[in-house]
């Protein structure tokens, strides 16, 4: 294809997308809307585009047909079991108690301006999860042992223990990390979410004849313009070569975006206590 209409749509890709490639709101959970704007913002190469774009097209093509009940259920629960079944190769050692929530609640009051807002979602989340079991009386100021319990509390006591095994290796990172490295690892997150939506997309597309709709919804409003790149368009853009000005400008479109986004609040994030609990039952639990 000529130079210019390439460098065109390297331009575009480079400066961020297009401000119509966004979820339609009311077709897809909090959660992946969130997780949606994130991405987009954290995303710098025009090769992960490429690979948005096509995952984005696949879960058009596989959730359009379900209802939307299915959908929000779909997207929801992988959300927040591909978060929590994050595997992260070393976990720190350290004690559950109020002074952990404490100095949580603290460094994200310095981190959350430069958090994105799926980084923030975590972050909230985990502490409200923590606050949550603090008011139930499990979290003290000694260090949590579900051993100390009697009755009823105790049983409560090893199921917290239980969703320990995935909440800890978040709090390690919600400690350990600055906010640039956090949204990074975020980013790995997302992939791996968007990844696991698409692959479950294909399974209800295929086996869930019941829960599919006469009518195609469109889940992802994709600009025509970025369906229609040919292959060899697409191949250029995985090369990842961009022109020192288009590096330039995305890192100031990047900025810009991350001002939108951090319109954000906190009552718009939910905490992830309720869903925890419903999503991972089947995994905490013991054998019988």
């Amino acid at each position: 294809m000529k130079f210019s209409l390439l460098l065109f749509l390297l331009s575009s890709l480079a400066y961020g997308f297009d401000k119509d490639f966004i979820t339609i709101n009311d077709k897809v959970p909090h959660e992946f809307n969130l997780l949606f704007d994130s991405i987009k913002i954290e995303i710098k190469t025009p090769s992960e585009k490429v690979k948005m774009i096509g995952i984005c097209k696949d879960l058009n093509d596989n959730l359009g047909s379900l209802q939307k009940e299915h959908i929000f259920m779909l997207m929801k629960t992988e959300v927040i079991k591909s978060t929590l079944e994050f595997k992260f190769s070393k976990i720190r050692q350290f004690d559950m108690n109020e002074s952990l929530i404490k100095r949580l609640e603290e460094d994200f009051k310095n981190k959350q301006a430069y958090l994105n807002s799926f980084s923030r979602w975590i972050w909230q989340s985990i502490i409200a999860e923590l606050n949550y079991r603090k008011r139930m009386g499990l979290i003290t100021q000694t260090t949590f042992n579900p051993n100390l319990f009697q009755g009823t509390k105790r049983l409560e006591a090893q199921r917290f223990e239980r969703y320990l095994i995935y909440l800890n290796p978040w709090i390690d990172k919600m400690d350990s990390l600055d906010a640039a490295t956090f949204n990074a690892l975020s980013k790995d997150v997302s992939w791996k979410i968007l990844e696991r939506i698409n692959a479950r997309s294909l399974l209800f597309k295929r086996y869930a004849s019941t829960a599919t709709s006469e009518i195609k919804t469109t889940i992802i409003n994709i600009p025509q313009k970025l369906l229609e790149l040919e292959p060899q368009d697409i191949k250029e853009m995985q090369k990842d070569v961009l022109p020192t000005t288009l590096e330039e400008q995305s890192k100031i479109e990047k900025v810009e975006a991350l001002k939108e986004i951090e319109k954000t609040t906190p009552m718009d994030l939910s905490p992830l206590s309720e869903d925890v609990s419903k999503e991972l039952e089947k995994v905490t639990e013991p054998n019988p």
